[in-house]
């Protein structure tokens, strides 16, 4: 008898491990809305280059950890309109690869494809990586 108490104490110890090391179902929901929220702004902002919608997804004190783009909401619009106002390859495309996240942080997985002036296919993968903040992006580093 003693070996069927035992497994039992077992298999209790890893049903309540396991259930203490599943997030709550309110950081859960918190995860998949700060998700939407960077999905969306990629989307829309980033792919779809419609930088006018930035102000929807990103708050005014935005903190920028890239030293090529000024901090601030104005900043982020500004160096993204004068960006977007480039020329790019016909074949570019910017393709939202992966989104993965855990309450407030939010790290999405992307690949740029273009035809170069050299006639070669180049191809970018990289990270990036936000705080969410009251359903508004407010902190973003990259892998540059």
């Amino acid at each position: 008898m003693p070996i069927r108490s035992a497994r039992w104490v077992v298999a209790a110890a890893v049903c309540i491990s396991a259930f203490l090391a599943t997030p709550a179902w309110g950081d859960q929901a918190l995860t998949a809305r700060n998700k939407a929220v960077v999905r969306d702004f990629y989307t829309t902002v980033l792919i779809d280059r419609d930088i006018d919608a930035a102000p929807r997804f990103v708050r005014p004190d935005y903190i920028q950890h890239n030293p090529q783009v000024p901090s601030g909401l104005k900043g982020f619009m500004d160096t993204f309109r004068s960006r977007f106002a480039q020329k790019l390859p016909p074949d570019y495309k910017r393709e939202l690869l992966n989104v993965i996240g855990e309450n407030d942080m939010v790290v999405i997985y992307v690949r740029q494809t273009w035809t170069g002036r050299d006639a070669q296919h180049h191809q970018a993968l990289g990270f990036d990586m936000f705080r969410v903040q009251d359903g508004k992006i407010a902190e973003h580093w990259d892998a540059d």
